[in-house]
C-alpha cells in the first residue's frame, strides 16, 4: 500500500505487533546470516522467491504489475521458527526503502506466502504490524471509497469501495491463531494487502470509469515487463 506520506527510513528488529498484541523482539544474529542450518525445502517461497529471502538480511526488490508472482497462489506458513522473523524484518527493510510505502505483502517482493507487513505511521516504530496466514472471519455491511495506490502499480491511484471494519484470524510467531476486529484506515490498510495473497491487486476493484483513466498506464506497465522479462509469461 502507499504511499501516503514522506517517512523517514527506520532500523530493523524491532518489536513486531500481531493485530495489536505485542509478541517481543527478534532475537536475530547480528550477521547478515542466520546461524542454524535448516532442512532444505524445494520450492520454498515459490519459483521467483530471491534466494535467502528469509536466512539473509536483505532488501527485496519490490515486482511492478503485471509480475506472475502478484496472481500466483500463497502458500500458509507451515514452519514456526527464526526465518520467518528474518523474512518480517526484510519486508519492513523494503518498505521503509521505498520512503512513501505503508504496506507490503510476501508476493509483492516474488515470495509466494501468506505474510504481509503494514506500518500506517511509518515516522514510529509503534504501529508495525504483521499478518501470518490471515483470514477474513467477518466484515461490515457499511462501505466507504477512498483513493488507493500501490507500490507495484507507481502513480497510479484510484477509489476502491472497502467495508469499514474487518474481523481477523491470524496467528503469532509460534503458530497460534488468534483473532481480531481492525477499523477505519486500518481496515482499508489491511484489506489491501490481505488482496495480495488472494492475488487481487487493487486496480481489479477499480469501477469501469476508474480503470479507463489507468488503462494507458498498465499497459505501459505490460510492454514494459515483456521487455525487461522476455521470458516470463505477463499475469494480467
Amino acid at each position: 500500500f502507499g504511499p501516503t506520506k514522506t517517512s523517514a527510513q527506520l532500523h530493523r528488529n524491532v518489536q513486531r505487533r500481531f493485530l495489536g498484541d505485542l509478541f517481543g523482539d527478534s532475537k536475530e544474529s547480528p550477521a547478515d546470516e542466520l546461524d542454524e542450518v535448516f532442512d532444505e525445502e524445494p520450492g520454498r517461497g515459490g519459483p521467483y522467491a530471491p534466494a535467502g529471502f528469509d536466512t539473509k538480511r536483505m532488501q527485496f526488490d519490490i515486482v511492478r504489475y503485471p509480475h506472475p508472482s502478484l496472481r500466483q497462489e500463497n502458500e500458509d506458513i507451515k514452519t514456526f521458527d527464526r526465518r520467518l522473523r528474518r523474512l518480517a524484518d526484510n519486508l519492513f527493510a523494503t518498505l521503509y526503502a521505498t520512503g512513501d510505502g505503508i504496506g507490503l505483502a510476501a508476493p509483492q517482493v516474488g515470495i509466494n506466502l501468506r505474510v504481509m507487513v503494514y506500518n500506517p505511521n511509518p515516522r514510529t516504530r509503534d504501529d508495525e504490524t504483521v499478518f501470518v496466514n490471515p483470514r477474513i472471519m467477518n466484515y461490515g455491511k457499511e462501505q466507504d471509497y477512498k483513493a488507493e495506490g500501490c507500490l507495484s502499480f507507481p502513480r497510479i491511484k484510484g477509489p476502491v469501495q472497502r467495508p469499514t471494519w474487518v474481523e481477523v484470524e491470524a496467528v503469532d510467531w509460534d503458530g497460534n491463531p488468534f483473532q481480531r476486529r481492525i477499523d477505519g484506515f486500518e481496515a482499508r490498510l489491511f484489506l489491501h494487502e490481505y488482496d495480495h495473497l488472494d492475488g487481487i491487486v487493487f486496480t481489479d476493484r477499480l469501477g469501469e470509469a476508474s480503470k479507463k483513466k489507468v488503462e494507458p498506464d498498465l499497459e505501459f506497465f505490460i510492454q514494459d515487463f515483456q521487455s525487461t522479462f522476455p521470458e516470463l509469461e505477463p499475469a494480467l
